[in-house]
């Protein structure tokens, strides 16, 4: 013979968890939370378009800027040019390469992540989305007349915003942002910027380079990067995923044994 049910008492439980949820979110973190994922901001972070876009063709390109501009426009049926891009095939020549590197020293402070507009709790979720869409776009600006007028070479990057969106709030939330690199080159794959934007927020929040394959190095390089990033005044971690792979599966077949 089963328990006699209580009417309404398998709600109970639910019934408290909504309730400190619900408590939580209109508590916890007002100010430094408003605009985060983890609360309503005006965003279905379940439904957006996350898919990353680091090469577009031109006519992308222009689609997607028009749309962050809100911009209309009409397309004349067979009114079409085509515009050959000139070849660059090949490597770069030594002084070519030498030339790149000093124009991108020259305009470093261009060569940045975009930043979130500054916001606080009176803002509207409308009102924000629409200044980031404005500051992204005046970023992809920039640096198209870097390419046009420096005739700088750039690595793709990141073109969709909702990746940036993303980045942002999670940067806000954090109190640690670990940036995981390759043994082979950690600099090629380091984002200073990064690290910067991460102190811009708080300066409180800490970076952390993680150099994965650490395997791959001696010990003696690995004690030349760790002071390399000590005066760079940023932690570091070496960690071997390959490593830590095989002890695990050692530490497993000698659980295995020692059960059985």
């Amino acid at each position: 013979m089963g328990r006699r049910k209580v009417p309404g008492g398998g709600s109970l439980g639910r019934a408290l968890i909504r309730h400190q949820t619900q408590w939580s979110r209109s508590h916890r973190h007002t100010d430094s939370w408003l605009h985060t994922s983890e609360l309503n901001d005006g965003y279905d972070w379940g439904r957006l378009n996350l898919q990353s876009v680091t090469e577009q063709s031109s006519l992308d390109d222009f689609l997607a800027t028009a749309e962050l501009a809100g911009t209309e426009f009409v397309a004349e049926k067979l009114n079409i040019r085509f515009v050959l891009p000139e070849a660059r095939t090949g490597l770069l020549s030594f002084e070519e390469s030498q030339r790149i590197k000093k124009l991108h020293e020259e305009n470093r402070q261009f060569l940045c992540i975009p930043r979130r507009p500054n916001w606080d709790k009176t803002t509207s979720p409308e009102e924000l989305k629409q200044a980031e869409k404005d500051n992204f776009l005046n970023w992809r600006r920039q640096l198209v007349r870097l390419e046009e007028e420096q005739k700088l070479i750039l690595t793709p990057f990141e073109r969709n915003l909702d990746f940036w969106r993303q980045l942002w709030r999670v940067i806000e939330r954090s109190d640690i942002v670990v940036q995981i690199v390759d043994a082979r080159n950690p600099l090629l794959f380091r984002c200073e910027d990064l690290e910067c934007y991460v102190k811009e927020i708080d300066v409180n929040k800490e970076n952390v380079i993680l150099i994965n394959k650490a395997d791959l190095l001696t010990a003696e390089q690995r004690s030349v990067w760790a002071t390399y990033f000590e005066k760079e005044d940023v932690k570091v971690i070496f960690w071997s995923a390959l490593a830590e792979t095989i002890q695990l599966n050692a530490d497993s077949k000698e659980l295995y044994y020692a059960v059985g």
